[in-house]
């Protein structure tokens, strides 16, 4: 049994970091104890039995002895390492709207206080999705949003690092414990983001990131924003799971359009087909959100730019000094489209060593980018 002095924050905490309890399961035990989470210690065995949905092992794990010494090496930790636990007394007034918020939540920083839109993506961006995630986030960060989104390596880490660049707010929320950086090349984006904003987590320290993890995070991100924000997503993924928790959770749904012909662009077209709103630019998000945050929003005097347009141009200026075969592999590509050595060999009417040396040039000058799936593209 648990020491009878257990303060009411303490109570969170342990419930939090047990396995087999999850948010609908502890507030289903909160409402059988008039919401007090201490309440829920001092239960006998039978009492948790006849909650709906708890479990002999849920018992167990709430009248296990091993609690209190659990906690203490909890709260010494999150000490070391600066890190707060906070209640839903603390949550902006979004994330207490959604059908399960966590009990607490570990905290690394100072929550903005600004409306904030969630921005996710494919982990694996095109160099198109990369240029149009930063435009995007860089200018709803100069309109005065927070942007938010899970640190994940591709949409995620470039949204924050928009955001950061022009000294905006970013919260990041984890799908692991905050004591462990994933991916790990973001430490140094981890620290800059726990400066200037927040990161988060609903996970104990030490809790390792799971197919179970990345959906509980997901809820989060959408939860605690207006909008949501979709940049290149595969016809399945954490992008469109996040997408779906925030119409479920009544908030605006937005998506970039892309290449029919390219898998990365999938979800975000199939978003678009079934009501998603279709972004080409920042104003265009400005647009849909003025009426509620007029007070917000930063409004800039210059008309906003089509990304698009702005890239037609300059590639259209870059394919002046290439050679014939550099022009006709530039011309190939210049729609957007990605392909390998063997789709080009398709499309072009230039040998094998022909078109394996123009590619090695084109990539060496910086005109094009060999992608991590062996796709050729633009830059």
């Amino acid at each position: 049994m648990i020491n009878k002095d257990l303060s009411e924050m303490d109570a969170r905490l342990l419930l939090n970091g047990m396995a087999n309890l999850g948010p609908v399961s502890v507030r289903k035990l909160l409402i059988a104890n008039q919401n007090d989470p201490r309440e829920i210690f001092s239960a006998s065995r039978s009492a948790l039995l006849a909650v709906d949905g708890i479990g002999p092992a849920m018992a167990d794990s709430i009248l296990d002895e091993k609690n209190e010494n659990w906690l203490q090496k909890e709260k010494e930790e999150m000490l070391n390492r600066g890190i707060q636990f906070i209640s839903d007394e603390n949550y902006p007034e979004l994330l207490n709207q959604i059908y399960d918020p966590p009990i607490g939540l570990y905290l690394k920083g100072c929550i903005p206080e600004q409306p904030c839109i969630g921005i996710v993506g494919t982990r694996q961006p095109s160099l198109y999705g990369k240029r149009i995630c930063h435009e995007l986030a860089k200018g709803l960060a100069e309109a005065g949003f927070c942007i938010v989104s899970g640190m994940a390596r591709g949409i995620d880490s470039i949204a924050h690092q928009a955001a950061l660049e022009v000294k905006g707010k970013t919260i990041a929320f984890l799908g692991c414990g905050l004591d462990i950086i994933y991916p790990p090349e973001n430490l140094k984006l981890y620290r800059e983001i726990s400066e200037k904003g927040a990161v988060i987590s609903e996970f104990p320290l030490s809790r390792k990131a799971d197919r179970r993890t990345f959906p509980m995070r997901n809820r989060l991100v959408s939860g605690i924003s207006s909008a949501i924000l979709v940049i290149e997503s595969a016809a399945a993924g954490g992008s469109l799971i996040t997408a779906q928790f925030a119409g479920e959770q009544g908030r605006l749904v937005f998506a970039v359009p892309g290449r029919v012909d390219q898998p990365e662009s999938t979800g975000c077209n199939e978003l678009i087909r079934e009501g998603a709103t279709l972004i080409r630019n920042t104003q265009d998000i400005l647009d849909e959100l003025k009426n509620s945050f007029f007070h917000v929003i930063s409004h800039s005097k210059r008309e906003p730019e089509n990304p698009s347009t702005g890239l037609a141009t300059e590639k259209s200026q870059r394919s002046e000094n290439l050679t014939p075969e550099e022009r006709e592999v530039f011309s190939t590509l210049s729609d957007g489209t990605c392909l390998n050595l063997e789709q080009m060999m398709q499309r072009v009417s230039l040998d094998f060593s022909t078109l394996s040396s123009t590619l090695s040039m084109m990539e060496i000058s910086g005109v094009l980018e060999k992608r991590a799936d062996g796709k050729f593209e633009l830059k």
